[in-house]
C-alpha cells in the first residue's frame, strides 16, 4: 500500500479506534426488549394468580367453616331434642337412672354449645348459644325441682318447646350466616375477576408501548444505517455517521464509512486514469485524423479510387474512436455526480432540431424518412448540452438500427405535468429478455443483429444518467406501428409553456 493510501485510511482507523462507551449488541437489545415487554404481562399474571389464590383459600376456609357450622348446629339441635326427651323420661320414671340420663344429655348439650361457640366468631351465634346454655340449665333445674302430679306439667312443656324452637332457630341462623358468607365470597370472586381484567387491560397497552419504544430505538439505528447505505450512491457528497448503539450496528457503520472512502478514492483514481488515457489517446488520434485529412485532400499527390476509399475508412474509424472516448469521459463525469447547469425555458423541439441537423447527411445516405410531431411552445428546465447528448444517443441508435429506406418517428408533446419525447424506429427491435438490462453500461443485447452493429453499449446508459440528472426518466415501450419506442419524460418548466 502506498503512502497516500495509508494516509487516506488513517482517519478511518482513528475513528474506529476512538474510545466509545460500551453499548449492547443487537441481540442483547432484542432480549432486553422481550423482557421489558414480558414484564408487565408477568406482573399481571402474578397479581392475578395471587388474587385467584386468595379467593381459592378463602373459599376453602369458608366452605370448611360452613360445613362445620352446619354440622355443629345440627348436633346442637339433636342434643336439644335428646335433652327434652331425657327430661320427659325423668318426669315419668323419677328414678336415679333417669336422673343420670338427664344429666348426661344436659352435659352433652353443654359440650356441643361450648364447641360451637369456640368454632364460630359470629356475634349473633355466640349470643344465641349463650341463651341456649342458660335456658338448658334453668330447665334442667326446673325439671328436677318441680313437684307436680302430672308427668309433664305445663310449666315444663312450654319452656321445652321454646328450647326446641331455639335449637331450630340456631340451625336456620347458621344457614343464613353461611349464605351471607357465600355471597361475600362471590363478591370477592367478581372483584378478583375485575381486578385481573383491569390488570390485563393495563398490562397489554404498557407492553405494546414498551415494544414500540424498543422497536423505535432499534429501527432508528437501522434507518440511520440505511441512510448511510443509500449515501454510497453518492459517496463524495455524504459522510456515513457512526451509530452509537447497538454495538454491532456501530461496527457496521464504521465499515461502511471505510467503504465510502474507498469508493471516493477509487472514483477519483478512475477519473484521473480516464483523463490521462483519453489525453494519451487523443494526441495520436488527432495526428492520424489530420494525416488522413491531408491524404484525402490529395495535398501530397493524387490518390487512386481504392486509396481514397481506404482513407475514408480510416477517417470514419478515427471519428468513431474519438466519439467512444468522449462517451467514456461523459459517462465517468455522470457517474461521479456531475451537476447539470439547468436553466429554464429550454425547448425540446429546438434541441431536437440541432441533433437532427448533425445527423442529416447520415439519414440522407441511408435514405431514411422522418415522421415528426412538434410542440414548439413546450419548455422544460434542463442543461441544453446534456439534453442534446441524450437526444443524440437515441437518434443515433434509431438511425444505426433502421434498415435503409425505413422511417424514424419523433413525437414531442405535453402529458399532465411533464414533457414526453418519443423516438421510434422500425429496426430489429429488442427482445423481452433484454429489456431489463437495456440501460446497463456496455450491454448491447443478445440479438445477432444488434451484436453485428458497431457500438460501445454506453449510449443508452449515458442517456439514462443524463435524464435522471434532470429528475426525469427514460424507458422503452412497444407500439403497434414501430419495432421499439424510447420515451423520455422531463418535468415541465415552472411556467409550463412558453408564451408564443
Amino acid at each position: 500500500m502506498t503512502r497516500r493510501n495509508r494516509a487516506s485510511l488513517k482517519p478511518v482507523r482513528q475513528w474506529q479506534l476512538r474510545k466509545k462507551p460500551r453499548t449492547q449488541s443487537l441481540l442483547s437489545l432484542q432480549l432486553i426488549g422481550f423482557l421489558l415487554v414480558a414484564l408487565p404481562l408477568l406482573a399481571g399474571l402474578v397479581v392475578s394468580a395471587v388474587q385467584i389464590g386468595r379467593v381459592t383459600h378463602d373459599s376453602e376456609q369458608l366452605l370448611q367453616r360452613s360445613i362445620s357450622a352446619a354440622r355443629s348446629a345440627r348436633q346442637v339441635h339433636e342434643a336439644v331434642a335428646d335433652f327434652a326427651r331425657a327430661a320427659r323420661q325423668y318426669r315419668v320414671l323419677l328414678d336415679a337412672d333417669a336422673r343420670a340420663g338427664l344429666d348426661d344429655r344436659h352435659q352433652k348439650l353443654t359440650q356441643q354449645l361450648t364447641a360451637f361457640a369456640a368454632m364460630t366468631d359470629a356475634a349473633e351465634l355466640e349470643s344465641e348459644l349463650a341463651a341456649l346454655g342458660r335456658q338448658s340449665r334453668r330447665l334442667r333445674d326446673l325439671t328436677i325441682e318441680i313437684s307436680a302430679e302430672e308427668d309433664w306439667p305445663a310449666e315444663l312443656s312450654e319452656p321445652f318447646s321454646r328450647l326446641v324452637k331455639s335449637g331450630e332457630g340456631l340451625l336456620l341462623l347458621t344457614e343464613s350466616i353461611s349464605g351471607r358468607e357465600l355471597e361475600q365470597l362471590e363478591n370477592m370472586g367478581r372483584t378478583a375477576r375485575l381486578a385481573a381484567l383491569l390488570i390485563l387491560v393495563l398490562a397489554v397497552p404498557v407492553a405494546v408501548l414498551l415494544a414500540l419504544l424498543m422497536a423505535g430505538f432499534i429501527n432508528r439505528s437501522i434507518r440511520q444505517l440505511d441512510r448511510g447505505m443509500r449515501a454510497l450512491a453518492r459517496p463524495e457528497h455524504a459522510r456515513i455517521e457512526q451509530i452509537k448503539s447497538p454495538r454491532d450496528l456501530r461496527a457496521l457503520s464504521v465499515r461502511l464509512e471505510w467503504v465510502r472512502r474507498r469508493l471516493v478514492r477509487s472514483g477519483r483514481d478512475r477519473e484521473r486514469l480516464l483523463a490521462q488515457v483519453s489525453h494519451e489517446l487523443k494526441t495520436p488520434l488527432s495526428a492520424i485524423r489530420e494525416g488522413t485529412s491531408l491524404l484525402a485532400d490529395e495535398s501530397f499527390g493524387a490518390l487512386g479510387e481504392r486509396q481514397l476509399e481506404i482513407t475514408g475508412i480510416i477517417s470514419s474509424n478515427v471519428r468513431r474512436l474519438e466519439q467512444q472516448i468522449e462517451n467514456l469521459l461523459r459517462f465517468s463525469r455522470l457517474q461521479s455526480g456531475h451537476t447539470p447547469a439547468i436553466k429554464s425555458g429550454v425547448s425540446p423541439d429546438e434541441v431536437m432540431d440541432r441533433v437532427l441537423e448533425r445527423h442529416r447527411l447520415n439519414m440522407e445516405t441511408r435514405r431514411l424518412q422522418l415522421q415528426r410531431n412538434t410542440c414548439r411552445t413546450l419548455t422544460v428546465c434542463a442543461d441544453t448540452d446534456m439534453l442534446a447528448t441524450a437526444f443524440d444517443n437515441l437518434v443515433s441508435n434509431a438511425i444505426k438500427f433502421s434498415p435503409p429506406g425505413q422511417t424514424i418517428g419523433m413525437d414531442i408533446r405535453q402529458r399532465a405535468d411533464f414533457a414526453r419525447i418519443c423516438v421510434a424506429d422500425r429496426g430489429p427491435g429488442i427482445s423481452v429478455r433484454d429489456r431489463h438490462r437495456l440501460f446497463e453500461p456496455f450491454y448491447r443485447g443478445t440479438g445477432r443483429t444488434r451484436l453485428s452493429v458497431a457500438g460501445s453499449g454506453l449510449g443508452l446508459a449515458i442517456c439514462r444518467d443524463l435524464i435522471h440528472a434532470h429528475n426525469g426518466r427514460v424507458y422503452a415501450t412497444d407500439h403497434a406501428d414501430w419495432s421499439i419506442v424510447f420515451v423520455i419524460e422531463l418535468p415541465l418548466n415552472e411556467s409550463g409553456r412558453r408564451k408564443p
